[in-house]
């Protein structure tokens, strides 16, 4: 039998810093609104994991390529707003993509 690795894929969104909520908080609400929308065995089918951004109002989420679809959709049904930033195949081509990017931007954008 074949060992086979499920695709995965890795967003980066920004989120307001002046909300009451932390990095962790707002996983959790991203979340429970996935859940919401399309239930628990798609919540553990698609595998949301949290990462490490090291960038202020960055979260990095990851998920499984299949469930991408399902993830962004939920993302957009979020409160509060949720934009993504950017999507790569992997976390260390993820944040060359972010680190490239031109953050105070971002900030004034999203405000």
């Amino acid at each position: 039998m074949l060992n086979h690795r499920e695709k995965r894929r890795y967003l980066a969104i920004i989120y307001d810093e002046s909300n009451v909520y932390r990095h962790f908080q707002l996983h959790d609400k991203i979340v429970e609104r996935f859940k919401e929308l399309f239930g628990v065995i798609h919540y553990e089918l698609a595998m949301l994991k949290l990462y490490d951004s090291e960038f202020g109002n960055i979260l990095f989420v990851g998920c499984r390529l299949k469930y991408l679809d399902y993830f962004l959709v939920s993302l957009s049904l979020t409160h509060p707003s949720i934009t993504v930033v950017s999507l790569s195949g992997t976390i260390k081509k993820l944040r060359k993509n972010v680190s490239s990017l031109d953050i105070r931007n971002i900030k004034s954008d999203v405000n």
